[in-house]
């Protein structure tokens, strides 16, 4: 039976959170925090997998305590065991500093033979993890999956790469990076959400994953926001005149000049 991990976040509404100008952060204690939606994509890929060819499923979480939320509902979804990386030298970790707990973590609760993120957060959008996580734990990452095949030790992938196919044939261990276009997430029993809430959750600190204090927080992350700038979009409507044909090529021409279409 293969050994699944997930990465799940728990992630301020940004559509109704408010930020700091000064500091670019934002206030987490404006908005409700939901399960980042990508990584209920890659919970729905390893659910699909199993499936099809029968898995465990792990869900590691890092973050304060309320993040166990996040994790109750990836139990209910269906993951068989949760963990909870928490310690407050984590706090304030960027991408790169979360990737090395991550990945500590991955090491002390495996092995595993599959490890799947969502493609990026929806409170940062830098969408590092999964590659990091790939340099750290040396092992290879496949990203924008059209569909799969499990045979043993080796995993098939279809994916669409801009305009270009490729079937690409791996052997396990992979991680696997998914993003809300690569499948539907199942909806939730009321019944699984009920019995979620007595899930065991186990709890990893700093001291249960080793590294060094300054490897983590804020301390262990070299990115800076050097500017932020409230912004709002504005749209034009434009009317195009004339038959279809007519039309067709306005739209052509338009869609050339903006430099969407190449030929």
């Amino acid at each position: 039976m293969l050994s699944i991990l997930i990465c799940v976040k728990q992630v301020p509404d940004t559509g109704r959170a408010l930020f700091d100008l000064k500091t670019g952060a934002i206030d987490r204690a404006s908005a409700e925090n939901i399960v980042n939606p990508d990584d209920l994509h890659a919970l729905e890929t390893a659910l699909s997998i199993r499936d099809t060819v029968g898995a465990r499923i792990t869900a590691l979480s890092m973050g304060p305590p309320g993040a166990r939320e996040a994790l109750y509902e990836a139990a209910a979804y269906g993951a068989d065991r949760c963990v909870l990386l928490c310690d407050p030298r984590f706090a304030g970790s960027d991408s790169l500093a979360t990737s090395r707990a991550l990945a500590a973590a991955i090491i002390k609760t495996g092995p595993f033979d599959l490890i799947i993120t969502g493609r990026e957060a929806i409170d940062g959008s830098t969408g590092h993890v999964g590659y990091q996580l790939s340099e750290i734990l040396k092992i290879p990452l496949v990203t924008r999956i059209h569909a799969y095949n499990i045979e043993g030790r080796y995993i098939t992938i279809e994916r669409l790469y801009g305009h270009e196919y490729q079937k690409i044939r791996a052997s396990l261990p992979l991680i696997l990076s998914v993003g809300r276009e690569d499948n539907r997430v199942r909806f939730l029993r009321l019944a699984d959400i009920a019995v979620s809430s007595n899930t065991a959750i186990e709890e990893l600190s700093m001291d249960d994953i080793g590294g060094r204090e300054d490897e983590y927080g804020i301390t262990g992350s070299p990115t800076v926001v050097v500017d932020t700038r409230k912004f709002n979009h504005t749209r034009s409507r434009e009317s195009i005149e004339g038959g279809a044909t007519e039309k067709a090529r306005a739209i052509v021409q338009r869609l050339k000049k903006h430099g969407i279409l190449q030929y």
